[in-house]
């Protein structure tokens, strides 16, 4: 499961909106989207925060962060090999 889902369950399963949980950590409605809905990784610091607003076990969240970020930097060097392959092999295609 990812990070986002996760927080977006445990805050569902409390019955709190986007703007209750932001409220309980110090942060905007717009910043739990950001982690919900686009899949934004927050600091530690905050993962704990978010934790602990969540009754939930931080280092759990803390490995489900890192596995996230684990995957997107993974995705990012997939897509970027992709890329320079590409370009790569238009310019052998022009030079042949």
């Amino acid at each position: 499961m990812d990070f986002g889902r996760t927080i977006r369950e445990l805050r569902r399963a409390r019955g709190w909106s986007v703007y209750e949980l932001a409220d309980r950590i110090g942060k905007t409605a717009g910043y739990i989207s950001k982690i919900e809905a686009r899949g934004e990784i927050p600091s530690p610091e905050m993962i704990v925060t978010l934790a602990t607003a969540l009754h939930t076990d931080p280092e759990e969240l803390v490995k489900l962060a890192k596995r996230a970020k684990t995957e997107q930097a993974a995705s990012t060097i997939e897509r970027k090999y992709d890329e320079a392959l590409i370009l790569y092999r238009k310019g052998k295609k022009k030079r042949s």
